[in-house]
């Protein structure tokens, strides 16, 4: 018997799709961090942050991304809020443009997505 679609729309609800990405840090003592995907909604709220931005620049770009994205290996809770993103934009341009690529690798989100956005 097919599924109904309560059923299906359940499931898909109930997949476990935001998987956790365990990266090393050796430039942070050698700590294990994870790299989370997005949900939709998070993806949508920081895309509108930047909508029409191109005339003023984007200030803090990576490490407002990469603070949505960094999170603990294990439970996938956010390492840093959106008030530490200063405090996040502190560290080594080298080590947060490394993090910052493979945050926009694991979540599919790719360098014409940014141009997009700033053009809009």
């Amino acid at each position: 018997m097919a599924l109904t679609v309560e059923e299906l729309a359940a499931q898909i609800l109930a997949a476990e799709d935001l998987g956790i990405l365990k990266v090393t840090v050796k430039e942070w003592g050698g700590m294990t961090l994870g790299i989370r995907v997005m949900t939709v909604g998070e993806r949508d709220a920081y895309e509108r942050e930047w909508i029409g931005k191109k005339e003023t620049g984007i200030d803090n770009f990576r490490t407002k991304f990469l603070a949505r994205c960094l999170c603990h290996p294990e439970t996938g809770e956010r390492l840093f809020r959106d008030e530490k993103v200063e405090e996040l934009a502190s560290k080594s341009a080298k080590v947060v443009s490394r993090l910052f690529d493979k945050a926009m690798k694991h979540n599919a989100m790719s360098e014409s997505d940014v141009e997009e956005l700033a053009k809009n």
